[in-house]
């Protein structure tokens, strides 16, 4: 296992972006360590989905139309394939 000596870019880089034990994981550190080191850098954990913008929503809308998959355009657009079908969902019932 890892030391705890990770930089603050280490940690910055993860936390918030993704699920703490997946950070944790990535980082090296069991769940306990990865909170310690967060604490003790100030750093907020809690992992938000980010918003779709409109211009996503637009890009996948057209990389669809243009036949790509959703799991390509969860790919190019950095998003999960669930999220881009529950997305599509969404837009499909306005």
């Amino acid at each position: 296992m890892r030391r705890l000596n990770i930089n603050p870019a280490e940690m910055e880089s993860v936390c918030g972006r993704m699920v703490a034990c997946r950070a944790a994981e990535y980082l090296g550190l069991n769940i306990n360590q990865f909170y310690y080191i967060a604490k003790k850098l100030s750093l907020k954990t809690a992992f938000v989905k980010p918003r779709w913008s409109d211009d996503e929503d637009k890009r996948m809308q057209t990389l669809i139309s243009s036949g790509y998959t959703q799991r390509n355009v969860a790919k190019i657009l950095g998003r999960s394939e669930e999220s881009v079908k529950s997305r599509l969902s969404r837009l499909r019932k306005k």
